[in-house]
This record gives C-alpha cells, sequence and structure tokens, in this order.
C-alpha cells in the first residue's frame, strides 16, 4: 500500500506569488512521489507571503495546522511531510527549528527536503551526521533572514534620517482626512474631513462612546472613507487614541515602534489638550446603557476599605429612586460567608458584616454636586514639587549614565577588546536603554495629561456650573464625561475612617469618629476629604 505525502508549500514575500515559486516547489513535490511511489494527498498545506522567520507559519499558519493535525491523528503515522528545504519549513533559530521537525517525526511522520534528497525519519534525528548537517542549514536560513532584516531596516532608517533633514514624507501614505501634496513636499488638510475628526472628537469629550459615536454617523448617512460600507467601532477606536491627529508620526518596522516619534509629521487637526482629555474618559468603563446615565460616577467609586474593589451601582427602581451603592468586597468577604453558615437546627444566620452596607445612590450623588460644585480648585489644590510630583527627572538620569556606559563599552570593542564579558554588558546596556526610553515616554505622556488637566479646570469648573442643574440624558452624559477628565477616582468610606491619617487627627477627629466620609482624587494625585456633615479638607503634601 502506497504511504500518504503531503506537500507544504511556503514563499514570505508577495511578490514571489508573481513568481515562479508555487510552481516549482510543488512540480518537484509532484516528481518526488512518482519518482519514490508515494501517494500525493488532495491536502494542501501551504503558506504563502508567510514569514518563517518571525514563526507566524508555524504559530497560526498552514505548518501550525499541519501539527496540530499530526497531533490529533488525522494525519497518520507513516506518512510524508515534502518541503522543498528547511527554509521553507523555518528560519526560527535551530534550536527551535529542529524541536518543531522533532515534533513531527516522533509522531512517525517522515520530513522530505527536496534540496538534499534527505529522508528525516526517527532513525535519522539522532543521527551526528544528520543533526550537524540539519542545524548548520538552519543556522544559515535563520542568519540569512536576520540579515535581511537589518538591512531592511537600516534602510528605512537612512531612508528615515533623510527625509527628515530634507524635510519631506517617507511615503505618499498619511491619515484618511489628508492627502499628499502635488509638489510632493508634505501634506495638507482636506477640509470636511478635518472638520468631521473635530465633530469626532468634541462628540466623544462630551460623553460619547464610539458606538453611539458611530450610531449618529451611520444615521447621518456621511460618506465613508475608504472601501468600508459603513462606519465601524474599530476606525473610530483607532481615530481617537491614535497620535496622528496631532502630527505626529511613529516608525514601525515589523508591526513594532522603530526609532523616535516624528513629531510635525503631518499637519495637526487636533490640539493636544482636546485629545489628552478624550484619553482620560476613554480609558473609563461605563455602567448601564448610555441612554439613562442613572450612575454619574461610573468606573470611579472604589471601596476606601478594600481600593483594588469597585463600589457597584445597583438600581432596582430609578423612577422611585431604588438605586443603591455596594462594595464588590461583600462577594469575597470571609466575614460575610462565615456569618451566612447555618447556625443549629434552626439555621439561623449570624449578624451583618459591614462590607455588605448598601449606600443610597441618589442622597450620595446629590450630596457630591452639593459640595463639589463650590470647591475653587486653583485656591486649594497643594502644590506638588517637581520630583515629588514624577521620577521623569530620575530616569533621564539615569539614562544619561546608561548612554555614557554604553558609548564606553562600544569604543571597546571599536578598540580591539572584544570579550565574552563586554558583550554581556553592552546586551544589558543596550536592554536598559530600551526601557528607559519606554518609561520616559509614558511618563512624559503622563505628565502632559496632567497639565492638560490642571490648566482646563477654570473651563471644567465653569462647564461643571452649567451641568450640575440640568436633568436632560445630554447634560448628565456631559457632566459623567467631565468628572472623568478631572477625577482618579473617590474612595467611600461607609462608617467613617478607621486608620485616620495624621493630619486629619487634630482637624477632624474625634468629632466626626464613624461618619461616612469619601476622598477624591483629582489628575494630578491632589486629594480632598468630604465628611457627610460638609466638613472637607485637603490633603498637605
Amino acid at each position: 500500500m502506497k504511504k500518504t505525502a503531503y506537500s507544504y508549500i511556503r514563499f514570505s514575500s508577495p511578490e514571489q506569488a508573481k513568481g515562479d515559486s508555487f510552481r516549482r516547489q510543488l512540480s518537484r513535490t509532484i516528481e518526488f512521489c512518482e519518482k519514490h511511489d508515494l501517494q500525493l494527498s488532495d491536502t494542501r498545506f501551504a503558506d504563502l507571503g508567510v514569514s518563517g522567520w518571525t514563526g507566524k507559519n508555524i504559530e497560526r499558519g498552514a505548518m501550525g495546522d499541519f501539527l496540530a493535525a499530526v497531533k490529533a491523528g488525522k494525519i497518520k503515522p507513516g506518512s510524508v511531510l515534502i518541503v522543498e528545504n528547511f527554509d521553507r519549513f523555518s528560519r526560527l533559530k535551530p534550536r527551535v527549528a529542529y524541536a518543531k521537525l522533532g515534533e513531527i517525526i516522533e509522531t512517525g511522520v517522515d520530513v522530505v527536503t527536496l534540496e538534499d534528497g534527505k529522508i528525516h525519519t526517527k532513525e535519522t534525528l539522532d543521527d551526528f551526521a544528520t543533526l550537524i548537517s540539519s542545524l548548520a542549514i538552519m543556522q544559515r536560513a535563520n542568519e540569512e533572514s536576520s540579515r535581511k532584516s537589518s538591512m531592511i531596516r537600516a534602510s528605512w532608517a537612512q531612508k528615515r534620517k533623510l527625509a527628515i533633514a530634507d524635510n519631506k514624507p517617507l511615503t505618499n501614505l498619511c491619515p484618511m482626512w489628508l492627502r499628499p501634496k502635488a509638489d510632493g513636499s508634505g501634506f495638507e488638510i482636506i477640509p470636511d474631513r478635518a472638520k468631521l475628526v473635530r465633530r469626532i472628537f468634541k462628540m466623544a469629550k462630551e460623553g460619547k462612546g464610539k458606538r453611539e459615536i458611530m450610531r449618529i454617523m451611520n444615521l447621518e448617512k456621511i460618506p465613508v472613507w475608504g472601501r468600508a460600507r459603513r462606519w465601524h467601532e474599530t476606525y473610530l477606536y483607532l481615530l481617537l487614541s491614535g497620535r496622528q491627529v496631532l502630527g505626529e508620526l511613529q516608525p514601525t518596522f515589523k508591526r513594532e515602534a522603530d526609532g523616535p516619534v516624528l513629531k510635525n509629521y503631518y499637519p495637526a487637526v487636533i490640539e493636544e489638550a482636546t485629545w489628552a482629555a478624550v484619553q482620560r474618559q476613554r480609558t473609563r468603563p461605563t455602567a448601564g446603557p448610555a441612554t439613562g446615565v442613572n450612575n454619574l460616577f461610573s468606573g470611579l467609586l472604589f471601596d476606601g476599605y478594600h481600593p483594588e474593589h469597585p463600589m457597584l451601582f445597583i438600581c432596582q427602581n430609578r423612577k422611585n429612586g431604588y438605586c443603591y451603592l455596594q462594595s464588590d468586597y461583600a462577594r469575597v468577604d470571609p466575614l460575610r460567608w462565615k456569618a451566612k453558615r447555618p447556625r443549629g437546627a434552626g439555621r439561623m444566620k449570624g449578624g451583618k458584616t459591614l462590607s455588605i452596607k448598601m449606600i443610597r445612590y441618589p442622597l450620595f450623588e446629590k450630596h457630591f454636586l452639593q459640595h463639589f460644585e463650590n470647591i475653587d480648585f486653583h485656591e486649594t489644590m497643594p502644590v506638588k514639587t517637581k520630583s515629588e510630583a514624577s521620577p521623569l527627572a530620575q530616569f533621564e538620569a539615569e539614562q544619561a549614565e546608561n548612554t555614557k556606559a554604553l558609548s564606553n563599552l562600544i569604543k571597546a570593542l571599536e578598540g580591539g577588546k572584544e570579550s565574552a564579558l563586554v558583550m554581556t554588558q553592552l546586551e544589558k546596556r543596550e536592554a536598559a536603554g530600551k526601557r528607559l526610553e519606554k518609561q520616559i515616554e509614558v511618563e512624559t505622556l503622563r505628565l502632559k495629561h496632567e497639565n492638560h488637566a490642571a490648566d482646563s479646570f477654570g473651563e471644567e469648573q465653569q462647564r461643571l456650573a452649567e451641568l450640575i442643574e440640568a436633568t436632560t440624558t445630554e447634560a448628565r452624559l456631559a457632566l459623567r464625561s467631565l468628572f472623568h477628565r478631572i477625577v482618579e477616582r473617590i474612595d467611600i468610606y461607609a462608617a467613617g475612617l478607621f486608620d485616620v491619617p495624621d493630619h486629619l487627627k487634630t482637624t477632624v477627629y474625634p468629632d466626626r469618629y464613624g461618619m461616612m466620609c469619601y476622598s477624591i482624587k483629582l489628575v494630578g494625585g491632589h486629594k480632598m476629604w468630604i465628611w457627610w456633615d460638609g466638613c472637607q479638607s485637603w490633603d498637605e503634601k
């Protein structure tokens, strides 16, 4: 009975699809089967335009499907897998590629490489000569791909450098609200599309989610950019979260950041403050349908006694005011479950615990709005020093020190002092440089958000006064959005403070011991306390 053979064909670039690669690999497979009396299966495995160097063909490509079929028993032992050479099978590091090859062979499926005419079986898998030969071929394939990748990356880096020096674009590709200038000197804004981008950000800042924005745009039959038939949430998410609207471009290589961000590469259509305000509320979860806006503080309320647990919003009857706040900790509170255990034959339950205490939401909202409205943020917020506000200076100092050490190591290599120790230190310093660069980027962006929020407190406070008395859905939606822009979190202490901070012991306690209170942490880390009788206190730091 003939053995069943399966063909595996792979090439990595779309350009190869236009050539003869597929036909050549398939014809060589057919020729081998005829010569060795093998039955070529109609089931073909092919990764066309899929990289073997990144391992995509094994992770989620046809080679991965073949491995899964072998392990599932769908491809029987005694079968044969035919590949042109190990380059087609994988271009991963030799150790990883050989291990994948072993996975196939250990199941009883032999592997044929047409280039050298070798049949790899369980017997040859451990043969020293075959092992060295196979690893050498795999090493060559991996090095070749690494070299090509380095050359491509270096080519793009040089192209980027020259483009920046000449103030010219890298390519004609640009966001959908821009178009290349006729003289090739850059990009220009498409007025009606830029106007729509600003409207989208305005709606987002007013509290509308991407799903609601999508619904409005499709309802108004606004023409879609590109080939899509309608507006989608995914595109709106990318639009609202991307920094291209600010005129920035992050060069990438294989979908990963490659090099510094290029500022002013595109014409900006959105101000930084507007973008930062939308990012703050975009990271907040929302509770319940946007049409009701029952909870103005969704995603902001937490249990002060267990800060990692949010306060759940429970709305039984909004019309009659039967809405409550209860700590999420009640689900896992060991004292609560211990109290629920049956006692004796009568199955009586024990006493209540603090975690199940419920707070009337309408009363909390009224109390919060009443006292929050009259706060003058600019007069009462304590000012943090630069060292207290951010570790950015520390990161920058570490980066300068790391850059100096890296320069010394490179000089040592150039001076002919190559050694394993120098190379190890060089790799560590390069890794530290990448880490510090990312930390500086994240911290710089965070500080920008805080500064924009602080600068806008005056405007937000005026807007707060306009919205606080309004009862329409639009107004409540805008009010919730405003809270998400200026408030980090609100911690509720339903039975007062147990562990009283030192600066409150003399100003508040013991007069208000056991009285419900809550702390409000504003953007930037500034924190204030409000008690149920209206007493207020700012943290002095």
